[in-house]
């Protein structure tokens, strides 16, 4: 499974950023083109880039920002950072190599040195991959679950669990159509849910399906499924078969794949109590209007209490802006962190972040 290296642009001149975008995807890479520090950061989050190139003079959110914010998530101890500016100063390339940037870019500059930056930059980074590699294969052929990755029509990898059921076994297996293993009711559902996905509706998939080995026997299973990971026009998703069990026992099953999707994702994003400050600073800053969000996770009221949150604002001035309760607010608080599974309003806000459900 060759997938694309991903490349995030934050750059607020807009034809500069298409045009860095064109020339990546010429060179075969897949991109993320953005144009303000705020929305950097959240895809930084959600799209979890192989390399960002960030433009320091934007505002109100500039490239340092960004630069420190994604530093404090540790999101920068796997991901190489490129400075763009049209600022050829010295002493602002120094400062933003003293940061601990990758490199540093003046505009304008040479497309072929920008791609050959890139290209060895990425290449620096091979070892940390592999190494990331290296830990999921062997964490996904280990498992007793049977786990698959696939998109809307092909399953890209699965495991040899899974395999096994499906009377596979020992056969190095890839892009089988999902309309071979799944029965039709059971296809149906899964599809439904991409779609719903696919339209922002953040609901899990956890289901009892179908399935038909290679010999035509039907298999009735459980399917908990999960986004894996996010590319700019397409989304791969990991799915965990578990035992048949009563729709009661759902919850059970969430808390294995939980567990299951974590070691296997990686998402090492840090979260700190200085993390959570800088990102409050980044949105007062750039305030978020909490009277417009909608996603389907959330209720209205929680959407107001956490765009609020993000600004940094304390429990007594959001009480007194929603014309609510103090301790409404804190209700509305504790629902949020019980539906991601947070510990702080800090890990609803990144969860936020990186599942896009606030617009930026």
């Amino acid at each position: 499974m060759n997938l694309q290296q991903k490349i995030l642009v934050i750059e607020d001149d807009l034809e500069l950023g298409r045009t860095i975008q064109n020339i990546l995807k010429f060179h075969g890479f897949d991109v993320c083109n953005t144009d303000n520090g705020a929305s950097g950061i959240q895809k930084a989050f959600e799209y979890n880039p192989d390399l960002i190139l960030c433009d320091i003079n934007m505002y109100p959110i500039d490239g340092y920002q960004v630069y420190h914010v994604l530093r404090e998530s540790s999101v920068l101890d796997r991901i190489p950072f490129i400075f763009l500016t049209a600022n050829s100063n010295a002493e602002d390339i120094r400062h933003g190599m003293d940061l601990g940037a990758d490199d540093y870019f003046t505009k304008p500059f040479d497309n072929g040195n920008l791609v050959k930056a890139i290209e060895t930059r990425l290449y620096k980074f091979k070892s940390i991959r592999e190494s990331a590699i290296h830990e999921f294969n062997t964490l996904f052929q280990l498992s007793p679950n049977g786990i698959i990755i696939f998109d809307e029509k092909f399953i890209k990898k699965a495991n040899s669990s899974i395999l096994n059921v499906l009377k596979f076994e020992g056969e190095e297996v890839s892009n089988i159509k999902l309309d071979s293993i799944f029965e039709n009711s059971s296809l149906q559902k899964i599809l439904e849910w991409i779609k719903l996905y696919s339209k922002g509706v953040n609901i899990s998939f956890n289901d009892q399906i179908v399935i038909t080995d290679r010999l035509g026997e039907k298999i009735k299973t459980n399917l908990i499924i999960s986004e894996y990971e996010k590319y700019s026009d397409f989304v791969l998703f990991i799915g965990i078969f578990s035992p048949e069990s009563p729709v009661n026992n759902h919850s059970v099953n969430d808390v294995l794949a939980k567990e299951v999707f974590n070691l296997l994702k990686r998402e090492k994003i840090s979260i700190t109590e200085s993390l959570g400050e800088k990102i409050t600073n980044i949105f007062k800053q750039r305030t978020v209007n909490y009277n417009t969000q909608t996603n389907s996770l959330f209720s209205k009221r929680e959407n107001q209490v956490l765009c609020l949150s993000m600004e940094g604002l304390p429990i007594k001035v959001i009480a007194d802006k929603l014309s609510i309760s103090d301790r409404t607010v804190e209700k509305h608080r504790t629902r949020l962190m019980e539906k991601t599974n947070s510990k702080n309003m800090i890990e609803v806000i990144i969860f936020s972040l990186k599942n896009a459900l606030i617009e930026i």
